[in-house]
């Protein structure tokens, strides 16, 4: 609550000093029924865009409902009841929070690229090139020459073989579940573009070597170049 209001603090001073520009344009400051119901308001839209940002699922009625019990003193929940609900929300249903919007950010990717299609595990590609379907991961003890780029769902790079002078050799069953059945997909000489959901990826523990937090879902565009089999 403090960065919220520390934030809503900072707009009212820039709004404040931003007359020190050249051109100064006044804007009458609207009032609704009073001036603290406008401040009121304001606190609203900066509170939802916060909480917006931080999970987008929450019950906006349920949450105000929350706000006039807690002004009002009376609340449905006991300290140590809100408490649990809390956790549990945090601890346990966070894994049907995160597949569920998966699911619906590959559904409305699908929509808006017919080329891209979903595998019965989640996995959602678009071919590009269709390499050797006779050359392709057999088993674990495999390798495969790759050239690769991952990127998180805000479009920040996680890792690429740009790093790796261009290409890297890696052991199939050193990869994800998800890299391996993309690859599986294009064999040698193929170009692929895939969404690997959390689940296919690195799960709920995550990868801090790569700065990977759990329950993420990431982006794949992968050439595989060659495969040797073992």
């Amino acid at each position: 609550m403090k960065k919220i209001l520390s934030a809503l603090v900072l707009l009212l001073v820039l709004a404040a000093t931003s007359c020190g520009t050249r051109t100064t344009t006044v804007v009458e400051a609207p009032v609704m029924q009073t001036s603290a119901d406008s401040m009121s308001y304001v606190m609203g839209l900066n509170i939802g865009r916060n909480l917006l940002g931080i999970d987008s699922l929450l019950n906006v009625e349920a949450l105000c409902e929350g706000l006039r019990d807690a002004y009002n003193s009376q609340p449905l929940l006991r300290d140590e009841e809100a408490r649990a609900a809390y956790l549990k929300y945090m601890n346990y249903d966070i894994y049907e929070r995160v597949k569920q919007y998966e699911a619906q950010f590959l559904a409305d990717l699908r929509k808006a690229d017919r080329r891209f299609v979903a595998t019965s595990s989640g996995l959602t590609y678009k071919v590009h090139t269709l390499g050797d379907m006779k050359n392709t991961i057999r088993n674990n003890r495999d390798t495969v020459l790759m050239r690769y780029r991952v990127l998180d769902v805000a479009g920040e790079v996680v890792d690429t073989t740009y790093y790796r002078t261009d290409t890297v050799r890696l052991n199939v069953g050193s990869m994800s579940r998800g890299v391996i059945e993309a690859a599986k997909l294009i064999g040698e000489g193929g170009h692929i573009e895939a969404w690997v959901p959390s689940t296919l990826a690195f799960g709920s523990a995550g990868c801090d070597s790569l700065g990977v937090k759990p329950n993420t879902m990431l982006y794949y565009e992968m050439w595989l170049i060659d495969v040797e089999k073992r």
